[in-house]
């Protein structure tokens, strides 16, 4: 734990998922690119959980997790267009609220978006089941049932659709959440170009040491760690850079020339990563990616959003949806969404034309698109055998309806051509 002045015990861990994702699977507008010169990635939205705990019901108090919890909240939303971050605070954090939040993240993040959690509070390394815990403020002695282990932390971060989520842990024995891969990442891989970093998936860790106690004080009122953090995030000279950048360029001296700590950067083992990073962008902007001989492309390689907002159902169409019956999208108990960034086919050769192609998809019981159907307007030759052939791996979340497990379909717009 961290070492509060009577006794050593504090857990800052700040799940920090900035995810900045590539092509928008959610854009219904894709970005066009200059030939000449540029194209445009742009970047999905950000959201934060930042959670910071003093008071405790049954450890020690802290003194600088609120103060660290608050300014890293602010900061993320003056400076780089956060969403409003969620603030889990003292008597707010206990387990079952942190959970009821990452669940809610679950259900309601698109793929495109970037997630940051960060959690300030008591930490522990567990020498029976070696493992490493955040305690919440309900957290009890003794008692595992009230406490939050790394793999609750990693099945969590698994299963949120969120392209990219970072992990800052500024807590005693942080580094022991990915003790089991010992993977650091190289940060003249990972942080030399933004566009690579964006496009595959991303479950990183920040660390403020290893398997070890660290401070609770620090300069301003902060930990070391998280004055690091926050002095980074505002210093940083490009207004665009990886996470990796940020820790390997500021974060690691800066802990290591004021204490006794090591901090670390990994991969969260078995959480879905797919070696991407976290781009940060300081003002939210579009990520203008220079090329003096770009790719020509016809697309923006990523499936648009399913435009189905949900309504409520006539009373008399209840009873005729049974089990494996088809029901119409906007009558699902849960919105259809992309499970990955799905890839567009290229048009078929000699095709330059702009077109917009207009479809209904039709997905099983276990959301798998099983029919490409063109709905009206022109369909240039060949690629509607394209489409098709490019459907067979993308796939939505199960449709249900009323609990039972259904097929469903629904309108997709795609634009193609210059």
């Amino acid at each position: 734990m961290r070492k509060s002045p009577a006794q050593e015990s504090l857990l800052v861990v700040a799940l920090l998922g900035l995810l900045l994702s590539g092509p928008s699977a959610y854009s219904q507008n894709p970005a066009k690119e200059n030939p000449a010169q540029a194209h445009i990635v742009p970047l999905g939205p950000y959201h934060a959980l930042v959670i910071g705990i003093n008071n405790y019901q049954h450890y020690e108090k802290l003194r600088t997790p609120v103060n660290d919890a608050k300014a890293l909240a602010r900061l993320l939303q003056e400076q780089y267009g956060f969403n409003e971050p969620k603030l889990l605070l003292n008597g707010d954090a206990t387990r079952k609220q942190i959970f009821a939040a990452l669940i809610e993240y679950q259900e309601k993040l698109p793929v495109d978006s970037n997630l940051v959690i960060f959690f300030a509070g008591h930490g522990l390394h567990d020498s029976q089941t070696d493992a490493a815990y955040w305690l919440p403020v309900d957290a009890e002695p003794d008692n595992r049932d009230r406490w939050i282990s790394a793999n609750d932390i990693t099945s969590n971060i698994r299963v949120i659709l969120s392209k990219h989520v970072l992990v800052i842990s500024d807590s005693c024995y942080s580094g022991a959440l990915t003790r089991e891969t010992n993977v650091a990442i190289d940060p003249l891989k990972r942080g030399a170009f933004l566009a690579k970093m964006l496009r595959p998936k991303s479950r990183n860790l920040i660390a403020s040491g290893g398997d070890e106690p660290v401070a609770d004080g620090g300069a301003a009122g902060h930990s070391v760690f998280a004055n690091a953090v926050l002095k980074g995030l505002t210093e940083m000279e490009d207004d665009q850079f990886t996470a990796a950048a940020l820790f390997y360029g500021f974060i690691q001296r800066a802990v290591m020339g004021n204490s006794d700590q090591v901090p670390q950067y990994d991969t969260i083992p078995r959480s879905g990563d797919e070696h991407g990073d976290f781009v940060f962008s300081r003002g939210h902007k579009d990520l203008v990616v220079k090329d003096a001989n770009p790719p020509r492309t016809f697309y923006s390689g990523a499936l648009p959003e399913i435009a189905c907002e949900r309504e409520l159902p006539p009373q008399s169409i209840g009873p005729k949806i049974s089990e494996g019956a088809t029901a119409d999208c906007k009558f699902l108990d849960q919105p259809l969404r992309w499970l990955e960034v799905y890839s567009l086919p290229e048009l078929p050769a000699g095709v330059e034309t702009k077109s917009t192609v207009m479809l209904t998809l039709t997905v099983d019981e276990n959301g798998r698109v099983i029919d490409v159907k063109p709905r009206g307007g022109k369909i240039p030759q060949g690629l509607e055998s394209a489409l098709k052939a490019s459907a067979q791996p993308w796939k939505t979340n199960r449709p249900t309806y009323k609990g039972k497990r259904v097929k469903s379909s629904f309108a997709l717009n795609i634009d193609f051509g210059q």
